[in-house]
């Protein structure tokens, strides 16, 4: 039961990852013109492969056209991916699943290049990614899904927790800069003024940092990670109680449902290797081996 347990959250954390960012791309776009509206990166590309000069490119309603819809067929990308993630193990055709489930991973990392490039190159949001790209690699590293119970796939995800978790906590603690949002999420919910709100953030980061390094601790990752579950889904739910307005209540959670969804895998995750952990520490009990690996 254990089993399957796992196969199913690994499905289901790359679903959302997937669903929430088809949502986000299909109603809120992406931030993609972050690149493609950048003129000094861009003009040699532009004036050298096209008759546009920058100007007309840059205000071309063709050209705006364009970045519209290829934004759509992201999002159509992400929808796939998501289904394809949710039945993977009904469907067959694995070349086909693994190029859409790659594709759709190449969009999130190419979205993250440009949410770095448009905050002034704080590369930290890349490592806020890792969360999300890592439920979908899981699945491209193990096609029939028999082969994810062992201590290097638990050490990869481990990382990729602690990586989303550090900037998560660097960003709360200031020591980067601190994001306004976060702010006004703590104000608006715990109905706090902004110096205690950000006394608050200040202990959430660095209970952020701690957890991702005690993870690594054999007898204290279980209570790390029981902490990362929920805190994980804590974080992911603010976003529609900030965003919740009972006047627009459709267009509220409209527009703030799908930074929900795709942030669900940061408690999921943390779940999905506490149960993989608990796995592997009862197989190992009827015998005197040291360890257990599947490979």
């Amino acid at each position: 039961m254990n089993k399957l347990k796992i196969i199913w959250l690994v499905k289901i954390c790359a679903f959302t990852v997937f669903l929430g960012r088809a949502y986000q791309l299909y109603f809120f776009g992406a931030p993609f013109r972050a690149i493609l509206w950048d003129e000094s990166l861009l003009t040699p590309i532009v004036e050298g492969l096209s008759n546009y000069s920058w100007q007309e490119y840059a205000t071309s309603s063709r050209v705006n056209i364009w970045i519209d819809g290829f934004t759509k067929f992201c999002s159509f990308i992400f929808l796939l991916a998501a289904i394809i993630s949710l039945f993977w193990d009904k469907i067959g055709y694995r070349r086909l699943k693994q190029i859409i489930i790659s594709l759709a991973l190449l969009v999130l990392l190419v979205i993250g290049i440009c949410m770095v490039k448009d905050k002034n190159y704080e590369y930290l949001l890349i490592f806020e990614l890792f969360i999300q790209l890592a439920a979908p690699v899981l699945l491209l590293w193990n096609e029939g899904l028999d082969k994810i119970e062992s201590n290097k796939v638990v050490n990869g995800l481990k990382i990729a927790i602690a990586c989303t978790f550090i900037a998560h906590g660097l960003f709360a603690m200031g020591l980067i800069y601190l994001p306004g949002y976060f702010v006004d999420m703590t104000i608006m919910i715990l109905g706090l003024n902004e110096s205690q709100a950000t006394a608050f953030l200040y202990v959430a980061g660095v209970l952020d940092l701690v957890m991702s390094v005690l993870i690594f601790v054999p007898r204290l990752s279980k209570y790390a990670l029981l902490y990362m579950v929920f805190w994980g889904l804590t974080t992911a739910f603010a976003r529609l109680f900030a965003g919740f307005s009972s006047d627009f209540m459709a267009s509220s959670l409209h527009g703030s449902l799908y930074l929900v969804i795709y942030r669900l895998s940061h408690g999921l995750l943390p779940l999905l290797v506490l149960l993989m952990e608990k796995k592997l520490k009862k197989e190992k009990l009827p015998t005197d081996e040291n360890e257990i690996t599947f490979s």
